[in-house]
């Protein structure tokens, strides 16, 4: 015969119990009576056969073997919790959940996401900076996904669908003035003394765009790093030092000069921008209005 389940009544009050270390605590969180849970924390108990919790006056302690099985519970129930909104996002007719980069979504989707609204209002959007796994859009067919890829990272995702739409084309940029102070002019050999800003989000780039200038003097993982893209662009436009750019992204600063790129080599290696979402999301109408509208945003976009 089958393992039986506990009573996840009793289990929603020992994850609470155990997570806080207080049936008040639980009680509150779960608006029931500290009596309340503690009948709930002996009937699982009943059902285990051997106590979770040891109890004294002023407070309760889990056992070490109620400590690990807390680990599992806890997981199990968040996994319930996000399968569960998943799935009622599901039901929701024009609910889109958009999936990229925070540099994506502050210097490229943002500016023109305005015009989507306006072509389709009576759908949903929800932006998030938090990058899902295949098996996550295909168990959400609400959501898409905007990253970068490559032809193999496309081929071996075939569970997915993909339309590209950027691809990825890095330079150095700078402020003018830094570009100014340091002189940089002519070939690599006068970078001898800048300060590279890196995003540890593309922790490669400097390393393959000096690989390309060829002989450089400069040691590609030396400088500052920050979190994200934008934060290492800011960097630049401050006159911190040279930044590696996508050049998707700071169109708008080099066409009003606030960065300039202060040598001109282009590294490329075939990796864009891609828009991904499962088959059963290709079926709804409203991504399928996204798919068409990006596509022909990206297509307009100056690379």
């Amino acid at each position: 015969m089958a393992p039986r389940l506990p009573p996840l009544n009793a289990v929603r009050a020992f994850e609470s119990a155990g997570r806080n270390q207080s049936f008040t605590l639980a009680a509150d969180e779960l608006h029931v009576t500290s009596g309340a849970i503690s009948r709930q924390i002996h009937t699982l108990e009943d059902h285990l056969g051997f106590e979770l919790f040891r109890r004294s006056h002023r407070e309760v302690r889990l056992t070490p073997e109620a400590a690990a099985y807390l680990e599992t519970v806890s997981d199990a129930l968040e996994r319930i919790e996000r399968g569960t909104s998943r799935l009622v996002d599901a039901r929701k007719q024009r609910l889109l959940h958009i999936h990229n980069s925070i540099t994506f979504t502050l210097r490229w989707l943002v500016p023109r996401l305005s015009g989507f609204h306006a072509a389709y209002p009576k759908t949903e959007i929800r932006l998030s900076t938090a990058l899902p796994s295949a098996a996550e859009l295909i168990a959400s067919p609400t959501d898409v996904s905007i990253q970068i890829r490559d032809e193999a990272s496309v081929q071996a995702l075939s569970t997915l669908q993909h339309d590209r739409l950027i691809d990825i084309e890095l330079s150095p940029v700078c402020s003018p003035e830094y570009r100014d102070r340091l002189r940089l002019r002519g070939g690599v050999e006068s970078f001898k003394d800048v300060t590279l800003l890196h995003s540890m989000m593309r922790p490669n780039d400097w390393r393959s765009w000096l690989g390309l200038a060829g002989d450089s003097p400069m040691d590609p993982s030396s400088g500052i790093k920050f979190e994200s893209s934008s934060l290492a662009l800011q960097a630049a436009v401050e006159g911190v030092g040279v930044s590696i750019a996508t050049r998707l992204f700071v169109t708008k600063e080099l066409e009003n000069g606030t960065l300039v790129t202060p040598y001109d080599l282009v590294f490329r290696d075939g990796s864009g921008f891609y828009l991904s979402y499962s088959q059963a999301a290709a079926q709804l109408p409203h991504v399928a209005e996204f798919r068409d509208w990006i596509t022909g945003e990206a297509r307009r976009s100056p690379n």
